[in-house]
């Protein structure tokens, strides 16, 4: 079967194998042995390892108007490559705790080692030699890279913490070291030979500068269902939207407009916003959303579609609403809640009991012994995130 389109060269791979190859050179000078990754930063590792993980792409608008230099006109019409910004996240991970307890120093001296490589030596065109034994070029380990039309430019790039904590956030694992690079500029020339035509008569596309809204916080940030939390936020459009992330464990959400065929819901909550003086308010869209971090997102739209969106990390704890019953010491007692999780603890005035999910809102658990008052706070804690404390009647 023949294909309508024609696959260019695998740059996005070749700049995975150049930052493995570079990262292997930089380590050898290192006394004891650091693994390189190239890779998500949930995958599991016993040993010290240096990762990369490619978290976004993004257009670089240096050619984005104009053809190849080297192969057609410089002009506004033509067939311009493909030019992208890679932006990567080096994690320095420190692999299970040993007997000596030195892993955090052996890949930290790793980590050292390579940034300071990649600060002396950071361009690398096809001839630039990125190996030894053998000795190896950019174009030997990468032969995707031989069309580019600039060197690679490998540069650390300041993104703020937030981002780093929203992205480790998105996933299971507990934060690690990471710093922040970008490789540019990686371009595809186009497959298919460019055949001049009039010129462009109307506008196709009109540049404009991207308005981003700026989130700068939440009150509160640590929430739970039916509170009010104020996003103060600059820079919204008219036409905007506000989207909650979604953690494994979330309920289904059948108004998030996904096909029949898709049996469960996949992508981000949409809140729904009031303006503010200082923002928006919004509400968490369920009290059965799984308990953790989680990132709140703005997003100025122009005709439906993203113009530029600014973000803050939310947290969503588990909570108790009421008890079926008064409490007595010794006794099952079922537990109103929301965000409860599976398999956490509830505290009676400090005193934990582990709890079963009965449903999304509703626990059981055995009241430990209790203080001599007429009501006793209780409240629940799901992995390491902990609720507000609910004041509940005990038995006489």
């Amino acid at each position: 079967m023949v294909s309508l389109f024609t696959p260019g060269p695998p740059v996005i791979a070749g700049v995975d194998e150049l930052l493995r190859v570079l990262t292997t050179e930089a380590l050898k000078g290192v006394a004891s042995p650091v693994g390189v990754t190239v890779g998500p930063l949930d995958r599991p590792g016993d040993d010290a390892r240096l990762n990369w993980f490619l978290y976004r792409l993004e257009p670089a608008p240096a050619y984005a108007n104009m053809e190849a230099p080297p192969s057609g006109w410089i002009t506004r019409r033509g067939r311009p490559p493909l030019a992208l910004a890679l932006h990567y996240l080096l994690t320095a991970d420190a692999g299970e705790l040993s007997e000596t307890g030195a892993e955090d120093e052996v890949v930290h001296a790793g980590l050292s080692a390579l940034m300071s490589a990649l600060h002396e030596n950071g361009i690398f065109g096809t001839a630039t030699p990125v190996a030894t034994g053998p000795d190896r070029t950019l174009g030997d380990v990468a032969p995707a890279l031989d069309g580019l039309l600039e060197p690679v430019r490998i540069t650390l790039e300041q993104v703020p913490f937030e981002t780093i904590t929203a992205i480790w956030g998105s996933g299971s694992n507990a934060m690690r070291v990471s710093v922040a690079y970008v490789v540019s500029l990686v371009t595809v020339s186009a497959q298919v030979p460019f055949t001049a035509g009039p010129p462009v008569h109307t506008r196709r596309v009109g540049v404009a500068p991207a308005m981003a809204p700026e989130v700068s916080s939440l009150a509160p940030s640590t929430v739970h269902a039916g509170i009010d939390i104020a996003v103060r936020v600059r820079r919204i459009t008219e036409d905007h939207e506000v989207t909650l992330g979604r953690l494994p464990g979330d309920p289904d959400d059948p108004t998030d407009g996904r096909p029949p065929t898709q049996p469960h819901s996949t992508g981000p909550w949409r809140l729904a916003p009031t303006l503010a003086p200082d923002g928006l308010v919004v509400r968490l869209p369920d009290d059965a959303l799984t308990p953790g971090p989680r990132v709140l997102v703005v997003t100025n739209l122009a005709d439906e579609l993203p113009a530029g969106s600014g973000h803050a990390l939310l947290t969503v704890v588990p909570t108790v609403v009421a008890a079926a019953a008064p409490l007595q010491a010794g006794a099952a007692v079922t537990l109103t809640v929301q965000h409860p999780g599976d398999g956490g603890e509830a505290f009676f005035a400090g005193n934990p009991a582990p709890y079963t999910l009965t449903d999304p809102t509703h626990v059981t658990t055995i009241v430990p012994p209790l203080p001599a008052t007429a009501t006793v706070p209780v409240s629940l804690r799901a992995g390491t995130v902990a609720g507000p404390s609910t004041d509940v009647a005990v038995a006489p």
